[in-house]
């Protein structure tokens, strides 16, 4: 499927070449890609643009002697040539002074779910960013804070990584919770990936008992928890026998497969006899010749639809010895891929926007914190930003693209416009966050035909 747009093509792979020492028009060039902003005279941050507007009108004769005497008109015919001016500056400054109006506007009508230190998860409300209830969390501060896949429950993972809480979105309530640790023999979960109809979750996990005088490491292992029975049921052989300490392994959309993702290929297992029963070679489906394989790790976006993943890939040239990035959507299902490239890797990361026409990034680096906008439709970066940044920032787009919001780490949110990036505001949640999870008000029609019932 095409990246952008969604339009078929006969399954083969969309390929971008350019003659040797060509420049690829679409890929990005800094110098004109880059929009400086301006700092505002009267002591905005670096954010706000210096705007250009008419001259606020002279209150008049009238009014200058009212303000002189006594700080205000008297009452009758000096009033009305006192009022007349101001009502005319009014309109005047609304339109010299756009900020106020920016400041109403919403960036939807989502809710977003704040992990705070505080060992709650704040309930905010997107549309005017005012907290409105916090869940408490009982097994600690909420480190990783996992969505279903049908929008119904959190997986919640505290800081040590051996309990889970299971929370109830509608009553924002837990429901649930479970550890694997026992006596002196501590279990961590590495990793966690639930089945879209939650009957199990696949868990990677090592063993840490404690001994007279040391901890004994156990191996890395893969197990299927049942979530109705709370038990573990099954240990889930390494393919090929070859053990490692992460892993990637991603549902398909109605829950019937598992995708295992190896060095070189995408083994496919079925999730009720944890048996394979297919085998996908991506390796050669993300190849282009010339330039070798394609690193793209299947990010999972709110705003992505199921069993579709879309986000950047690094490739290094084995001809000029360069690192080059691009954008690639994966259709899981059908196990066809669409990537084009977009000029030299550099330290950004991706999220896409409601509607997938485009994708924000952050640069990351002291002293050079930007945005970028990734138009997807025209397969190229349109636009780079400088501001005001701040360590360890995270993005998300809000649920109507109109806004962007910058947090973690630290109490507050900067948010900005999706636009300009000039900053709008910053809320203040008075708690330390440790992450962020966004969901819109209405879940797209596939999600809700496939996501659960």
């Amino acid at each position: 499927m095409n990246a952008a747009t969604g339009e078929g093509h006969n399954g083969a792979t969309p390929r971008r070449r350019t003659a040797q020492g060509a420049q690829d028009p679409n890929i990005a060039r800094p110098e004109e890609r880059r929009t400086q902003t301006t700092t505002a005279r009267n002591g905005g941050d670096g954010g706000h643009r210096r705007r250009s507007g008419p001259a606020p009108l002279p209150l008049g004769s009238c009014a200058v002697w009212a303000l002189r005497r006594s700080g205000r008109a008297v009452f009758g015919e000096c009033a009305v040539r006192v009022l007349r001016p101001l009502a005319l500056f009014a309109v005047s400054a609304a339109t010299f002074f756009p900020i106020a109006e920016s400041e109403g506007q919403s960036g939807g009508n989502g809710t977003i779910y704040v992990g705070t230190y505080h060992k709650k998860i704040l309930v905010v409300n997107e549309s005017n960013l005012r907290v409105v209830d916090s869940i408490p969390v009982s097994v600690g501060i909420p480190t990783s804070i996992i969505l279903s896949s049908n929008r119904k429950h959190f997986y919640v993972l505290d800081p040590t990584f051996e309990h889970v809480e299971v929370i109830d979105i509608a009553t924002r309530k837990a429901i649930d919770k479970f550890t694997l640790s026992s006596g002196n023999t501590r279990v961590r979960l590495w990793g966690i990936n639930v089945d879209p109809r939650e009957r199990f979750a696949v868990v990677l996990v090592k063993t840490y008992t404690k001994k007279p005088d040391r901890f004994e490491v156990g191996k890395p292992t893969l197990l299927r928890y049942d979530l109705t029975k709370k038990t573990v049921t099954d240990t889930i052989p390494w393919p090929r026998g070859e053990e490692r300490d992460g892993a990637q392994i991603i549902f398909s959309p109605d829950g019937e497969f598992m995708y295992f993702f190896t060095t070189d290929d995408v083994l496919v297992y079925s999730s009720d006899s944890l048996k394979q029963v297919d085998r996908w070679e991506y390796s050669r489906t993300l190849f282009e010749e010339g330039l070798g394989r394609l690193n793209f790790f299947f990010p999972n976006d709110i705003y992505e639809d199921p069993g579709f993943y879309t986000g950047l890939f690094r490739i290094t040239d084995p001809v000029n010895r360069r690192t080059l990035m691009g954008v690639a959507r994966v259709d899981l299902v059908k196990r066809t891929v669409d990537f084009y490239t977009l000029g030299p890797s550099e330290p950004v990361n991706f999220r896409l926007a409601p509607g997938r026409r485009r994708a924000y990034g952050l640069r990351q680096q002291v002293g050079n914190y930007e945005f970028w906008t990734f138009d997807l439709e025209g397969r190229r970066v349109s636009q780079r930003t400088q501001f005001r940044g701040r360590p360890r920032m995270g993005l998300t787009p809000s649920s109507n693209g109109r806004q962007l919001y910058i947090h973690t780490a630290g109490a507050t949110i900067d948010v900005y416009d999706a636009q300009t990036f000039r900053h709008v505001r910053t809320v203040d949640l008075g708690a330390d966050m440790t992450g962020v999870v966004i969901i819109p008000p209405t879940p797209p029609a596939a999600r809700q035909a496939n996501g659960g019932q």
